[in-house]
């Protein structure tokens, strides 16, 4: 029996759970990345080379080497490539244009306008005149990991919003701040055939960066929020126009009411789509994301029921200090799936790249850091 073959951009150790994967599934492997720090070529068959956004080069070896699927996971930088790639070639994947527009986060606010289920939040693109819309929420148009967000309260704070937002070269949005609770949906999606498979309930810091410190599934959530998500997420892929793949939603409840955060086209990040899901529902994500791509997906059983299991992580740094003695105190418990502390030097955490550690668990119960 002939092997199928699949494309895998990116080689970092966000990469490595699908290579090991496609791997385990007896999927011949492609990968491409800088060969400096690209850990998954000694994981897949063959290893390019190829900086992730030369599209061309990539794209002639797909070609040569007649490539049945393109995939990435947790990345917005990889899933362009996998989108144009993957057009290209007539596969499945995220259409390129509607990538590239949903990367700016000012045409999600106008989508929204004609989605129905959440709430509209007001919003304008900076442009060098302050509005006054206090509190409110500055960030770039296009990024993501929280990188280049504040939130302000008055005049001083918008100075020192907008230089921070300026960092990432791109033009700035601003919106008014809605309090509540953060979560994300997790999906898949095939043919325009849109599967939840799990919510996920969010640790965040506090104002003004509101970096990330823990996920945790399934989200502790309001039954009539739960039926509003399946109802909304599906009209928002549709009116999005995705079709094919993971994605990674972000949204807040307030008093019974959806506010839209973020639509990433991509797996979640930090273990979610990696580890997360598969552990809390028993469904195989990074499997899922392959066969799509393959074009030999299969309806995933998703049982969201009272028997349920419990999985997150925490993340140590200074806004988690008082986690250490919890992380020390966990090595031995049958929950423990994994832990690893960077260094005992905790950093203030500004966005999602600045940690100095982290502790995953798996058990019946969600594991409190008191415990």
């Amino acid at each position: 029996m002939i092997k199928k073959k699949i494309a895998i951009i990116g080689a970092s150790i966000g990469q490595l759970p699908l290579c090991r994967k496609a791997k385990e599934l007896d999927i011949e492997t492609f990968c491409f990345a800088w060969g400096e720090g690209a850990i998954c070529k000694y994981e897949v068959d063959h290893f390019y080379p190829i900086s992730i956004i030369d599209f061309d080069k990539i794209l002639k070896v797909c070609q040569q080497n007649q490539i049945n699927g393109i995939v990435s996971n947790a990345s917005d930088t990889t899933a362009r490539t996998v989108s144009y790639i993957a057009e290209q070639l007539k596969l499945n994947g995220t259409p390129y244009d509607v990538f590239n527009k949903l990367q700016d986060k000012q045409y999600i606010r106008k989508l929204l306008e004609e989605v129905s289920f959440f709430e509209q939040i007001k919003y304008y693109q900076y442009q060098g005149i302050d509005k006054e819309l206090y509190p409110c929420v500055v960030k770039p148009c296009i990024g993501n990991a929280k990188k280049g967000v504040s939130m302000v309260n008055n005049k001083e704070e918008m100075a020192q919003a907008i230089k921070y937002a300026s960092n990432n070269n791109t033009a700035i949005i601003v919106e008014e701040y809605i309090t509540g609770k953060e979560i994300s949906v997790e999906s898949i999606s095939f043919h325009g055939q849109h599967y939840i498979l799990q919510i996920t309930d969010k640790d965040s810091s506090a104002a003004p960066h509101f970096a990330e410190l823990g996920h945790h599934q399934p989200a502790q959530i309001p039954s009539i929020i739960k039926e509003k998500l399946f109802l909304a997420i599906p009209e928002l892929l549709n009116k999005i126009g995705y079709t094919d793949g993971a994605s990674h939603i972000e949204i807040k409840y307030c008093n019974h009411k959806l506010y839209l955060i973020e639509v990433n086209l991509r797996g979640g990040g930090d273990e979610i789509s990696n580890e997360l899901v598969f552990m809390s529902t028993g469904i195989d994500y990074l499997k899922c994301m392959i066969e799509v791509a393959l074009n030999t997906f299969r309806i995933p059983c998703v049982k969201h029921s009272e028997n349920k299991r419990f999985a997150g992580i925490y993340f140590l740094c200074q806004q988690t200090a008082k986690y250490l003695p919890f992380f020390k105190n966990a090595i031995g418990k049958e929950w423990l799936i994994k832990t690893e502390i960077y260094s005992k030097k905790l950093i203030e955490s500004h966005s999602n790249y600045e940690r100095n550690g982290y502790l995953i668990y798996n058990s019946n119960r969600k594991i409190l850091p008191n415990e």
